[in-house]
């Protein structure tokens, strides 16, 4: 058996001589099988505290060796103007409730937006996006890179279940939940979507890593294609940070943002409650439950039952809104809330889930 002992030496000179070039060669070890849990674990453990895993270079080409093995989807069969997606990277220790998966859903209900999410279930929190849709009575394994165009066609609303697209990433689950710390999985996951994307925002646990994701999405836009296979190109994404240290736009304070645009420049700046219109609540206030109770508060947003101002409620709503003005949808921040609240009210917002529940079960 192989193992990482070339690699974990580099990580632990000083400094560290590990380069991205040979981060690839040890995840093309893990890929193959080669690497017992013992060395895969303190090799992800060691990059996490050198914080080469913060790197750009590393992320990005550490997604680009993954994506290599993840099972395609057929662009061909796809809407030519792409999707997007929410996503946060976890790790953040905040346990919140299923902010990113509730506004998905909430944004599907808006005409015109088709949202792509990509996620798996939770490994250092309750409950993640594939747990509360297991609960909300979605099959996460019958959306595969074979059925997805179909369900795409059918659903505003699409959740790729990791594990089934990124067979890697499925073996090391377990071993991931074990280690009970966000590792460079953590932080390249929200990079795997393989659906064809136009726009995206990614939460991430560490302010750190703002720039690091607004240059790794930039260095993916070069050598991934874009909708319908029509080459690379850029594609924009809001990368935020919440000041309390959430992966998620926060709906207690001030929120950093990295806004990589169309033309590939970064822009910075913060974001706040205030500029959605809404009011600011604690983060205590928008705890998780466990995966069951959560689907329960989100069928209850999709069912217009919480009260205006509700803690969660707002929580999701500025969130919607962000992915509606990264689609191009919305003019502004306030105008994604009204459109996000009109997609509750509507119904189309429950529309959207529903339907997403009843194709992937129609293709079992």
């Amino acid at each position: 058996m192989a193992n990482l002992n070339v690699y974990l030496k580099k990580l632990l000179k000083k400094p560290p001589s590990l380069t991205a070039e040979d981060l690839t060669e040890a995840l093309n070890h893990m890929i193959n099988g080669e690497i017992s849990d013992v060395q895969v674990s303190a090799f992800l453990a060691t990059l996490r505290v050198t914080e080469l895993d913060h790197s750009s270079s590393f992320v990005s080409a550490a997604a680009a060796r993954i994506f290599e093995e993840s099972h395609k989807m057929n662009y061909a069969e796809l809407d030519p103007n792409g999707y997007v997606d929410i996503v946060g990277t976890g790790g953040d220790g905040q346990d919140t409730f299923n902010v990113s998966t509730t506004a998905g859903i909430i944004a599907a209900g808006i005409p015109g937006v088709k949202v792509c999410k990509h996620g798996g279930k939770a490994s250092t929190a309750a409950s993640g996006a594939g747990d509360i849709l297991k609960c909300l009575g979605v099959d996460l394994f019958n959306v595969t890179h074979q059925s997805a165009p179909e369900i795409l066609r059918q659903s505003n609303f699409t959740f790729l279940f990791a594990p089934v697209f990124h067979p890697m990433m499925a073996s090391l689950a377990p071993l991931r939940r074990a280690m009970g710390m966000p590792t460079i999985f953590n932080i390249m996951g929200p990079l795997l979507n393989p659906a064809p994307i136009k726009g995206r925002i990614i939460g991430v646990y560490d302010e750190g890593l703002g720039q690091v994701f607004a240059e790794a999405v930039r260095d993916l836009n070069h050598c991934r294609m874009g909708p319908a296979g029509q080459g690379p190109r850029a594609v924009p994404a809001l990368i935020v940070w919440g000041e309390e240290g959430l992966d998620e736009i926060s709906p207690a304070g001030k929120t950093r943002v990295w806004h990589l645009r169309a033309d590939e420049t970064i822009e910075q700046y913060s974001l706040h409650p205030n500029d959605f219109g809404l009011p600011t609540h604690e983060l205590s206030t928008v705890k998780s439950g466990t995966p069951a109770e959560n689907a329960e508060v989100v069928w209850k947003i999709v069912r217009n039952e919480l009260p205006e101002n509700h803690p969660i409620l707002d929580y999701v709503l500025i969130n919607t809104a962000a992915l509606a003005v990264i689609d191009g949808t919305a003019k502004d921040w306030k105008h994604g809330v009204e459109l996000a609240r009109e997609a509750i009210r509507s119904g189309e917002a429950k529309k959207a889930l529903e339907t997403f529940i009843t194709v992937t079960n129609a293709n079992a």
